[in-house]
């Protein structure tokens, strides 16, 4: 085996230290990358902090709300609401001078915390009268409310063509 030789032995020393540069590099890299990630990671659960202490100053508030709704908001009966709630409807309507154009039940929708039951309606009147129905049928004891509203001119103007749903909301049974 021969020597090597002063140009050879640079050269070694050379490769050697690039390799040690690099593997350095490569060290340096890995690090960063944690450090990026763990930088990410906390920067996550501090939004999530600030999101958790939000809603612990309005926990107060929510538990009032979840008193209140646990108080007066009903199960659902045994027998089908949609009926009564189709009749009240009704009622208000002509009572407020509206005229039911047409009216149809929707399909009860279960939800996690409550069950809504709803009344599609097609009426027409004055946009006083329509008002007045509104006012009539809101009820937060019984849990009645207009639930969806779409209003447009009629062709006979201020006459009003509306497209109405009340809703008539029912807790959930806890099982």
């Amino acid at each position: 085996m021969r020597t090597l030789t002063r140009h050879e032995k640079k050269l070694i020393l050379l490769l050697g230290a690039a390799v040690v540069a690099g593997v350095h590099l490569l060290g340096i890299k890995l690090v960063l990358s944690l450090d990026q990630s763990n930088r990410r990671a906390l920067s996550e659960k501090s939004l999530e902090l600030e999101e958790a202490q939000g809603w612990m100053e309005q926990k107060v508030e929510w538990e009032e709300k979840a008193a209140w709704l646990e108080k007066n908001l009903k199960t659902v009966p045994k027998d089908n609401p949609a009926p009564a709630l189709q009749k009240k409807s009704q009622s208000a309507a002509t009572s407020a001078g509206l005229k039911i154009e047409e009216q149809n039940l929707q399909a009860p929708r279960p939800g996690v915390a409550c069950t809504v039951v709803s009344n599609r309606m097609r009426l027409t009147g004055s946009l006083g009268q329509f008002i007045q129905w509104a006012g009539q049928l809101y009820q937060p004891e019984g849990g009645v409310a207009l639930t969806s509203l779409n209003l447009k001119l009629s062709p006979e103007p201020p006459k009003m063509v509306g497209e109405a749903e009340v809703g008539q909301f029912f807790r959930t049974n806890k099982e």
